[in-house]
């Protein structure tokens, strides 16, 4: 593909990629800070944490699917009304 013809170069799609890496890994570490603040309460509450930070994880997963599927149709939407 022409370099002219691109919509994105290496450094805008770098600059698009490296918040979302930085935000999974920030909902990672809260989840492991979880479990570390709960451990003193025994292992049934380390469980429970575990078991409900899964189920947060994959809700926060779920939704940030739906927000790029929107923000894809957005960007098509406003690039057919730019044509």
């Amino acid at each position: 593909m022409e370099k002219s013809k691109r919509l994105f170069t290496k450094k805008d799609l770098l600059a698009l990629i490296v918040p979302l890496i930085i935000e999974s890994a920030l909902s990672l570490v809260v989840g492991m800070i979880d479990s570390v603040m709960v451990s003193s309460a025994g292992e049934a509450a380390v469980s429970g944490v575990s078991l409900i930070d899964t189920v947060m994880v994959l809700i926060f997963y779920i939704f940030s699917a739906m927000a790029a599927g929107g923000a894809v149709v957005a960007g098509q939407y406003s690039w057919q009304l730019l044509r």
